[in-house]
């Protein structure tokens, strides 16, 4: 890919990635490439751009996907957080791995996204993206049951401390920790993971990105709130007889990856899988 507009985004809360996100800017100027620095996401629009540099954390990384993939932006991602699962390499390593991108050493991995529709009687619905997972909870810490329907067709309910509906990119984020599978990025499916089922007998569930998840919490006291949370960053309170409806975004999330970063590698470095 040949770039020749990049924005630079960092978060600004954290003011030691700046010089970083300055050197990385002067540096794709330096090989041709108009770079601007961002610490608002808002403004990815106002000018053309055919890359975004994420300079952060797994949060800064979703922040920016939800941003750049309706514009069909890829992202590459520089991390200076702690994990740093999505990034393409990591702080210290990052003029050469600018460079490898310039050079054209590094592929684009397309990612599913949600495209979750928050349906209320007597208000205008809300629609969101999602990169990692939409989870209905309750904003107390107590269990409630959650109605669930697929594709128009009944399921058994839940009960318990919420549900978790991640794409195969969030398989290795909150759905993992709640005991759901890893599920390989490139793979067509949403993962419904249960948190703190009361039950024995509801585990993970895998279905087909092709249809629609509608999940519909129900308390018996009714001062009692659900939350929807998007990537765990947007959170809404739910009026009562809210629904969440939950199918696969028509866009798609572009993320650039060097080959050393595959993700069976990274899973093995980032998350100790398949150590012994």
């Amino acid at each position: 890919m040949n770039f020749k507009q990049a924005a630079v985004f960092y978060n600004a809360h954290k003011t030691p990635v700046r010089p970083l996100a300055e050197e990385a800017c002067a540096f794709l100027r330096q090989n041709g490439v108009r770079a601007r620095l961002l610490t608002d996401l808002s403004g990815l629009a106002d000018e053309p751009a055919d890359l975004l540099v994420s300079m952060g954390g797994d949060g800064t990384m979703l922040h920016c996907a939800r941003a750049a993939a309706p514009l069909n932006i890829p992202i590459f991602g520089i991390n200076c957080g702690t994990l740093g699962f999505l990034a393409a390499c990591e702080q210290n390593d990052c003029q050469n791995s600018l460079q490898a991108l310039l050079e054209g050493k590094c592929a684009v991995n397309e990612r599913l996204m949600l495209h979750t529709r928050v349906l209320t009687p007597n208000a205008k619905d809300r629609e969101f993206l999602a990169f990692n997972d939409c989870v209905l909870r309750a904003a107390a810490p107590r269990a409630f049951l959650i109605e669930a329907a697929w594709s128009g067709s009944e399921m058994p309910s839940y009960f318990g401390d919420g549900v978790i509906v991640s794409t195969p990119t969030g398989s290795t984020a909150y759905s993992l920790a709640a005991g759901g599978p890893i599920v390989q990025p490139g793979v067509d499916v949403l993962v419904v993971t249960p948190i703190c089922p009361h039950t024995l007998n509801q585990r993970p569930l895998i279905l087909s990105a092709e249809g629609s998840l509608t999940l519909t919490p129900s308390f018996k006291n009714e001062a009692d709130r659900a939350i929807a949370s998007i990537d765990g960053q947007i959170n809404l309170t739910l009026p009562p007889g809210a629904r969440v409806q939950i199918t696969r975004s028509p866009v798609k999330a572009k993320l650039l990856c060097p080959p050393e970063r595959g993700f069976f590698p990274i899973l093995n470095r980032k998350l100790k899988w398949g150590n012994r």
